[in-house]
């Protein structure tokens, strides 16, 4: 799922588990992907921030084998156990969340953004058909 907070910063924070990737699509189209989780030595970071008006979401790292970082393209890993293979993340907003602030993503939203990550968007925004 892609959301925006349209007023707050999402302040996310790894507690425990794998590591998570927040995927961030900007208004003039530019993906940001950042790893936060508890390997610092490989570039992950125990906590990051979302600014406000950008488009988020996430996803569990090891469940994608591969990407561009533009977004247009994506490999699935196999499937895995979501028993055995989770993420714990805090996310705290500022100012308070406010559900008047919120906006869930549609693909017909975000695609004209960024037609280049599409395959992306496919992946975090469920179909309603």
């Amino acid at each position: 799922m892609l959301y925006k907070g349209n007023f707050s910063v999402n302040y996310l924070s790894f507690t425990l588990g794998e590591p998570l990737t927040v995927f961030e699509l900007h208004d003039d189209g530019h993906v940001d992907l950042t790893v936060i989780g508890p390997h610092l030595d490989a570039g992950q970071r125990p906590q990051y921030t979302v600014p406000p008006n950008v488009w988020f979401g996430s996803f569990p790292t090891l469940d994608v084998e591969s990407f561009a970082s533009d977004g247009s393209f994506l490999v699935n890993s196999r499937k895995r156990d979501p028993e055995k293979h989770y993420s714990l993340v805090g996310c705290t907003c500022a100012p308070g969340f406010d559900y008047e602030d919120f906006e869930m993503a549609t693909l017909d939203d975000v695609k004209s953004i960024a037609p280049k990550a599409e395959p992306f968007l496919n992946y975090l925004i469920p179909s309603t058909k």
